[in-house]
């Protein structure tokens, strides 16, 4: 049988050592579960919707994927489309889809919620399943804040993509994991 952790870390004191729009840095004393003194550093970051745009493209579900450069880790990535919020509704997530990838939801639907990652910021993410016409779809649209392009893959080549590595955002696996786990996309 497991051990249950019991123990918690205790804040000693602290607070915001940096400020932006955005988000927070916050740097705590802390009291370690064995006893041990220490620092803990975490951002505070808002809410933020991840969206599975589902498009019939030739009689088969495609996912609308976006590629962009990801200057922390300087690569190109290839993600679900999605952004900041400010409260988790389907008018964000729809305000989201249509400004990275300019297209237009026709559903949308909330999957679940997730803390995108829980040991170094309190984001909490979303995942919202939404239907799109590929009738209205501008196929060459690029976001002009990142220059991000939409990509287009069947829910299969998703399904192989999360596992040999070619999505490597863990916001975008973990909001595809909802989805497949739940039975929403097959």
């Amino acid at each position: 049988m497991a051990q249950i952790q019991t123990e918690a870390i205790r804040r000693v004191d602290g607070g915001v050592v940096y400020s932006s729009p955005y988000l927070e840095v916050v740097e705590d004393r802390i009291i370690r579960p064995d006893g041990s003194s220490g620092q803990y550093m975490y951002t505070r970051g808002g809410l933020g919707v991840s969206c599975i745009a589902i498009a019939d493209i030739d009689g088969i579900d495609h996912i609308a994927l976006v590629r962009q450069h990801r200057y922390p880790v300087g690569e190109f990535v290839l993600e679900l489309p999605g952004g900041g919020a400010d409260t988790l509704t389907s008018d964000h997530a729809v305000r989201e889809l249509k400004e990275e990838t300019g297209l237009h939801a026709e559903t949308a639907k909330l999957l679940g919620t997730f803390y995108e990652a829980p040991g170094t910021t309190t984001t909490m993410g979303s995942v919202w399943l939404t239907r799109v016409s590929m009738e209205d779809a501008d196929r060459d649209f690029i976001e002009g804040e990142s220059g991000a392009v939409t990509e287009w893959y069947s829910v299969d080549e998703v399904r192989d993509l999360m596992g040999n590595g070619g999505i490597s955002s863990g916001v975008t696996l973990a909001a595809l994991a909802i989805a497949f786990a739940g039975g929403h996309l097959s």
